[in-house]
């Protein structure tokens, strides 16, 4: 029996080399583990780094933004600051052309109060010559009894009552007047009292009220015809010297048709703003209700009833009433009358006008 040749000797064995391997393959294992929890940690990272970097390129962006509105800010200022520049100068140059004015206005100034002082000084060496009024100025004082009374208006109408009762305050003093001459008749002391008053009112007048006067009795009469249809301005002193020189020419007399009167006035164009009636009592002629033989108290009433009904309408009637004894009914009359034309109504004392 042959024998069996023994085997080599192996230093390495099959366990060996499985051990090995296995050793070998934990450890690749351990790398291959450790090595994709750092590339996750990496990834990680690298994502917030791209977060962070977004935010920081915003917050870039944001302060770009901001630093061009400054930037234009700044452009806007610093062209605000050169116009206020520009400004200044041209305030600057104005101030000293208006300085130069001032200063020119100045000399002239003293030159003019020189010529003033001039002009003065030869003035009060002209010889002086009084001045000649047509109406005597009324005392301050006493100018202030009719200050209730109303007298404005454009254009003011004097309405005059001319009948022979107004030469006195009844009708026993009237008649023994109705014989005397005209020129006596015209110094009579109540129509010299009117005469006055209506010198007075027209002092009170002021620019640029202008005015016209009418006297009546059986007519109605302008003063001067020939302006009829003209406002006389008050500030014309020959036009109102000849009214007051035609006033005192006129001679109460005949009786009081005071409806024709307002149905004269009614036809004016323009017409008054403001009439100022002058009478002392009812009227004693009418067109439209004429008396009988007798003219007692009725008769004058249906007169002035007839009158009212010719009234213009919408001017303000003002009336001044003197004294007449014997017409119970005229004062409550026209009292109701000035009342319903808006106007006012006086009896004037017995001193009145003094001047």
């Amino acid at each position: 029996m042959k024998k069996q040749k023994r085997k080599a000797f192996q230093p390495f064995s099959i366990a060996f080399l499985d051990c090995i391997c296995c050793g070998f393959g934990a450890i690749i294992l351990l790398f291959v583990l450790t090595s994709g929890k750092k590339s996750e940690h990496r990834v990680n990272e690298l994502s917030d780094t791209e977060i962070d970097l977004g935010q920081l390129s915003r917050s870039i962006k944001a302060e770009e933004l901001a630093l061009l509105r400054l930037t234009s800010s700044i452009e806007e200022i610093r062209k605000k600051i050169e116009e206020l520049m520009e400004k200044e100068e041209d305030y600057s140059e104005t101030l000293v052309d208006k300085t130069t004015n001032l200063t020119l206005l100045l000399t002239q100034l003293s030159e003019l109060e020189e010529l003033q002082a001039t002009l003065i000084g030869e003035k009060e060496a002209l010889p002086t010559v009084p001045e000649v009024v047509p109406i005597q100025v009324p005392n301050p004082v006493r100018r202030q009894y009719l200050t209730d009374f109303k007298l404005d208006g454009q254009r003011v109408l004097f309405l005059i009552e001319a009948s022979g009762g107004m030469m006195a305050n009844s009708a026993e003093d009237t008649l023994p007047l109705l014989s005397i001459p005209d020129e006596e008749k015209r110094q009579s002391e109540k129509w010299t009292r009117v005469v006055r008053s209506v010198e007075w009112l027209l002092t009170a007048l002021k620019p640029p009220s202008a005015y016209q006067i009418f006297y009546f009795n059986k007519e109605t009469v302008p003063l001067i015809p020939t302006r009829l249809t003209e406002w006389l301005p008050i500030n014309d002193r020959a036009t109102t010297a000849e009214v007051i020189s035609r006033l005192r020419d006129v001679t109460p007399e005949g009786g009081a048709n005071l409806e024709r009167a307002f149905y004269f006035i009614g036809g004016l164009d323009p017409r008054p703003d403001n009439i100022i009636l002058f009478t002392d009592g009812l009227p004693t002629l009418s067109d439209s209700a004429p008396a009988g033989s007798i003219v007692d108290e009725a008769s004058r009433i249906r007169m002035f009833n007839a009158a009212q009904r010719q009234m213009p309408l919408g001017i303000p009637i003002n009336i001044i009433m003197f004294p007449w004894n014997g017409d119970p009914a005229a004062a409550s009359s026209f009292w109701l009358l000035a009342t319903k034309a808006k106007g006012s109504f006086i009896c004037p004392s017995r001193t009145w006008p003094e001047i």
